[in-house]
């Protein structure tokens, strides 16, 4: 069975339709009975280039011919559904959302069903146990089904993990200046930048645009429709290890799911906490996670650099667990009620009890103690974060400075340590109404569910500013991959 036929749903049950694959972005959509003007298909939705179109795949090279618009000038019902599914190194959350509209008639999302589960088999945001970190998905999921009323059969799942690496490469594609450009000559600029020598065991995850030049015209936002003879491409590249990216992937192919995109976290939580006036001016958003911190600056409303340490709130905790001979549990309760990295604001006769390690199970601390541990390895991953930030050559270009998110940012007192250790602005960043996304619950508009909205808003906002990979359920054998890689690669050499 095709892709379309996992895809499909009819009075909530799965349909199979012949063998065509759907290149609609990778979305779960609901549609009426019809048959393709494209190859009289039943059902089959654009795998073959239209009047202008793109090129379909499903190994990643986006459909430039909007599915939307071809659905409405068919008078197609279309529903759309997007799911994300963060797999942290502390829990794992699964978001379903129906595509709707705002009062304006903007594309807008209203949250369905919610799961999550505690974490396993997860560390520093690596697939350490893939039967643990396969079940505790599986929990999440199964939840976020039951709460939405459906299933999920596809998602856009975050990446994280020190094995991530990024670089900066260049491309470029030839225009026709009859038609302007095209999303067919972004697409092949962008695996132009993509064409790069890398080690055996790394993979491409992300190519993302910079800015693109138009002849000799540079700074360019989005060329689509421009005149032109020649386009070029600044790219951001994310790599990431092929053993670590396909543990990960297995996890939620096992469960039946397909992944529309890997998503490198920090791109995600930018969706859902940072204002627009702030990426365009400079910014780095400091995603700091249970394992991992993430790091992603944004200049001029482009992604310029992106780093992944192997530092985070689980590292306070174990610390803390360890200075007071305390099991981790404990020490992360404690952290959570009554930590503060400014221990000068305790009072210095300020107890609490906790249960600890040795005969005595229970005994009483120092509540400035506490705070004088968590203070140091604050102060360590912060001048650590600034560390990189300066070796990125962008710390000078950051006037919106720094916005903190991720379960350990809402950690007491942190953001007014920021400011002492960048010397510039910080913040905490959430999401908020006013994003475009109903039935947000209190719970979600939290740091520590950054990415997982942050994941749905990179769904509804995909185009053809990025080329990625997708992952399917129903993967083909490796040859048929590399024989439609090879064909796809000499296609996108000719011009229109």
């Amino acid at each position: 069975m095709g892709l379309l036929g996992r895809w499909l749903q009819f009075a909530g049950k799965k349909t199979e339709f012949g063998s065509c694959q759907a290149a609609t972005g990778g979305r779960q959509d609901l549609r009426t009975d019809h048959r393709c003007s494209l190859c009289s298909s039943a059902l089959c939705t654009l795998n073959r280039p239209a009047g202008g179109g793109g090129q379909a795949s499903s190994r990643g090279i986006r459909c430039t011919h909007s599915w939307r618009v071809w659905a409405n000038q068919r008078g197609v019902v279309v529903q759309e559904f997007i799911s994300a599914i963060d797999i942290g190194t502390t829990k794992v959350c699964a978001l379903t959302a129906a595509v709707t509209h705002d009062s304006l008639g903007n594309l807008a999302l209203r949250v369905l069903g919610v799961g999550q589960a505690v974490s396993r088999g997860i560390r520093r945001g690596v697939v350490v146990n893939v039967k643990d970190a396969t079940a505790c998905v599986g929990e999440a999921v199964e939840k976020c089904e039951e709460d939405a009323g459906q299933p999920i059969l596809s998602a856009y799942v975050g990446i994280a993990g020190s094995h991530i690496s990024t670089l900066n490469s260049k491309g470029m594609s030839p225009v026709d200046h009859r038609q302007g450009v095209t999303g067919q000559d972004m697409q092949r600029a962008l695996e132009g930048a993509r064409a790069v020598a890398l080690p055996e065991n790394q993979e491409v995850i992300h190519t993302i645009a910079r800015q693109w030049t138009v002849d000799s015209q540079g700074a360019v936002q989005y060329p689509l429709g421009m005149s032109a003879y020649r386009l070029e491409v600044d790219a951001h590249i994310v790599t990431g290890s092929s053993t670590a990216v396909n543990n990960l992937a297995q996890c939620v192919l096992s469960h039946n799911i397909d992944i529309d995109e890997l998503v490198l976290e920090p791109l995600a939580s930018n969706e859902a906490v940072l204002r627009p006036e702030e990426r365009q001016m400079g910014v780095a958003v400091v995603d700091l996670g249970g394992g991992t911190t993430d790091i992603a600056i944004f200049i001029e409303d482009g992604l310029c650099h992106t780093v992944i340490l192997d530092l985070g709130g689980n590292h306070l905790t174990n610390d803390l667990a360890v200075g007071l001979h305390a099991p981790f549990e404990t020490a992360e309760e404690l952290k959570l009620r009554y930590g503060t990295v400014l221990p000068d604001r305790v009072a210095a006769d300020e107890k609490v009890w906790a249960t600890v390690f040795g005969e005595r199970s229970e005994r009483s601390f120092s509540r400035r103690f506490i705070s004088e541990i968590l203070e140091a390895r604050a102060c360590e991953i912060l001048e650590i974060v600034r560390e990189k930030l300066e070796e990125s050559g962008y710390y000078d270009r950051l006037p919106a400075g720094i916005v903190l998110t991720g379960g350990s940012s809402q950690l007491h007192g942190l953001t007014e340590l920021g400011r002492e250790i960048f010397g510039m602005p910080v913040r905490v960043g959430a999401p908020s109404a006013r994003l475009p996304i109903g039935g947000l619950t209190r719970t979600l508009l939290s740091p520590t569910y950054a990415t997982s909205v942050g994941l749905l808003l990179w769904g509804l906002h995909e185009d053809a500013r990025s080329v990625h990979r997708r992952f399917s359920a129903d993967s083909p054998s490796p040859h048929t991959q590399w024989v439609g890689q090879a064909m796809r690669w000499l296609r996108n050499l000719l011009p229109g």
